[in-house]
């Protein structure tokens, strides 16, 4: 992977929410371990995540403590709840949702676990959006046709 590729997103996530920081980056170590282990290139991205947060010393330590240890194998729904719960504004979520997708794929391969993520965080950020007026007419079409629309 070259250096410049893993300055994408990640860098410019501008952090409004208390715990929006320290949720994220449980996502995308959640999301980085899914496929049963932790990349180099994975761990790369992930250490230059958490420095640009903007987080105490003690919290980056306990976060890259969090980083060398394999989650539970469900863990990715605990923190796509929290962050669903965060409620950021747009412009962070797809910026999450970019850094989910550069972090999946930082290893060269996007095994189905990490497929089925990208697909729960997409669900859960837009299940965070007030359903808009042709978003709502869509889903009765779905419902009613059984088919997407």
């Amino acid at each position: 992977m070259h250096p410049e590729c893993v300055r994408l997103p990640i860098g410019r996530l501008p952090y409004l929410n208390v715990n929006y920081p320290a949720v994220a980056f449980h996502l995308l170590v959640a999301a980085a371990w899914s496929d049963g282990e932790l990349h180099p290139a994975e761990a790369l991205i992930l250490a230059q995540y958490l420095q640009r947060l903007d987080l105490s010393v003690e919290e980056k330590r306990k976060l890259l403590e969090y980083l060398q240890i394999r989650p539970a194998a469900d863990t990715s729904r605990v923190w796509l709840e929290e962050v669903q719960a965060a409620q950021a504004e747009p412009a962070l979520r797809r910026e999450l949702a970019a850094a989910l997708k550069l972090v999946v794929a930082a290893d060269g391969r996007v095994v189905p676990e990490e497929t089925q993520l990208i697909e729960d965080l997409r669900h859960a950020l837009e299940a965070s959006d007030p359903p808009s007026l042709l978003g709502r007419f869509k889903r009765w079409l779905r419902r009613l046709t059984g088919r997407a629309t």
